[in-house]
């Protein structure tokens, strides 16, 4: 664990240096504690200082031991919070046309009321059939499929299904996902509550960085079913059926190995792991699949990763003064001291993963999980930063060009503005290159290139040199849902350039 705790640190803190770079040369002389930035560093320092001084000077251990409704009142406090910090993260999602509050507010508190009809359909369900845990592999695969998984899924897509059908709000591919995904942050606040309770608050780094992402993921599934099919202009019902179809058998793998003492709960944290990456495809594509899709507007997801980091970590840390003041230092310690590896390689995995995305009109990139099985294990992070907008200076001096490119040459230098993002066999950091003024000569389609830096380039530097590739788009080509085909492009070279 701390071998794997110690590379995803590693990954954070090279981000970060890339990050606070990138936030200097944007500030302008403006102080970083007044950048967005610089405040989650400072709240970032308080939350490690603050709680550790309550709880080291204090004096205030067990105040509120013997009090049962304390307990109850903090557990129904921290399922909100964790339920609260990722609706707020997927509103950051969702740039292009932001929801209206009660439409969201609605959704969640009808799935709150629709959480409490998994109590009777269980109970049905075990009577009608007699599916029961009883330890044996199989009996409890069936168990958890059918009467955890379908069950619960279906009572988290009643919430959805209502505002989709009955209003006008979800109008977009990424609003199926949002809602969805809003209806589970219900269910789960309900559940946490519960385990929250049972558990005296010490669960709470398997609620909220587990379990509340497991059940938005399952519930995704079926959202992104339904929002593909309609793209198609497919019927949505077989889609609908076929998703809650995958995402029961998703839920109740997941919960199998759980669910007895002895198991392998390491398949349940591999699976989840997976589970990240294909989330994180899934609202990547939809985004791209938006009628109002602008490449002009970006996510700010390097602020992304902090903000989750921050959220997740007062949650911890609240949680952990509430222990202390219902059951004293002891249990508090033992609780920060055994679960603060799992917590801090699981938040640092999230933040890392669900920050990384690249916004490309149309294209679908295809989910599956990596390969690699090696992969699973590290955070999504495949792609350099945005460049869209940037304008880019090709210079004399080629290198490695292919022949009939001297005319190009003669031309150069070149400026010209990187349009959007484009892909080119599942690279998506190609950009859409427009060369202003004078353009090249016998250049194609009135001056229409693909561009991509050979190396991630430093967006806090301009006039850095380096090695930039060069694709002309052939004549009346065209960009489908896999990116602009490899029959629509011809290779150009290798060209010197810079940022402007």
């Amino acid at each position: 664990m701390y071998v794997v705790l110690g590379a995803l640190v590693v990954l954070l803190l090279m981000q970060l240096t890339g990050d606070l770079r990138l936030a200097r040369s944007e500030a302008r002389g403006t102080p970083l504690w007044r950048m967005p930035l610089g405040r989650a560093g400072l709240f970032f320092a308080f939350l490690l200082l603050g709680p550790w001084l309550f709880v080291q000077v204090s004096g205030m251990e067990g105040i509120l031991a013997g009090n049962g409704g304390w307990l109850f009142v903090a557990s129904v406090g921290l399922s909100a919070m964790i339920s609260y910090t990722w609706y707020r993260y997927l509103t950051w999602l969702d740039v292009f046309e932001r929801e209206r509050i009660w439409a969201e507010l609605l959704t969640f508190v009808m799935a709150c009321g629709s959480t409490l009809l998994v109590f009777p359909i269980t109970a049905w369900l075990r009577g009608a059939t007699g599916m029961a845990l009883t330890g044996d592999l199989w009996d409890d695969l069936v168990y958890s499929v059918v009467a955890i998984g379908l069950v619960e899924e279906v009572v988290k897509l009643l919430p959805y299904l209502l505002i989709w059908r009955l209003t006008r709000q979800v109008d977009e591919p990424f609003d199926h996902l949002l809602y969805g995904s809003i209806a589970a942050l219900g269910f789960a606040f309900m559940e946490n509550t519960l385990y929250l309770e049972s558990t005296r608050l010490t669960a709470v780094t398997g609620r909220a960085l587990l379990a509340s992402v497991a059940h938005m993921f399952d519930t995704s599934i079926i959202c992104y079913s339904v929002a593909l099919a309609l793209h198609r202009k497919r019927p949505w019902l077989p889609a609908l059926s076929l998703g809650l179809v995958l995402a029961s058998l998703a839920h109740g793998f997941y919960d199998l190995w759980l669910l007895a003492p002895g198991r392998p709960v390491v398949l349940t944290i591999v699976f989840f792991l997976g589970s990240i990456q294909l989330w994180v495809i899934m609202k990547n594509n939809l985004l791209n699949l938006s009628p109002r899709f602008h490449p002009g507007i970006k996510l700010a997801s390097a602020m992304f990763r902090y903000r989750i980091i921050n959220g997740m970590l007062a949650i911890f840390l609240l949680a952990w003064v509430l222990v202390f003041l219902l059951d004293g230092r002891e249990r508090a310690m033992g609780m920060l001291l055994g679960g603060w590896q799992l917590m801090a390689a699981m938040l640092v995995f999230l933040a890392l993963s669900f920050s990384n995305f690249v916004l490309v009109r149309g294209y679908l990139a295809p989910v599956r999980p990596a390969s690699n099985l090696f992969r699973l294990f590290l955070p999504i992070a495949k792609h350099g930063d945005d460049l869209s907008g940037r304008r880019v200076t090709l210079l004399k001096g080629l290198r490695g060009n292919s022949g009939g490119t001297e005319a190009i040459h003669a031309d150069l230098p070149v400026t010209g503005e990187l349009i959007g993002r484009m892909v080119v066999k599942g690279d998506a950091d190609w950009y859409l290159f427009r060369p202003q003024g004078p353009s090249f000569a016998g250049s194609p389609r009135g001056g229409a290139y693909l561009l991509k830096p050979a190396v991630d380039l430093d967006l806090a530097g301009t006039g850095q040199r380096a090695v930039f590739l060069l694709l002309g788009l052939r004549e009346g080509w065209k960009e489908g849902p896999g990116g602009v085909p490899a029959q629509d492009l011809f290779r150009v070279g290798r060209f010197l350039g810079s940022l402007v």
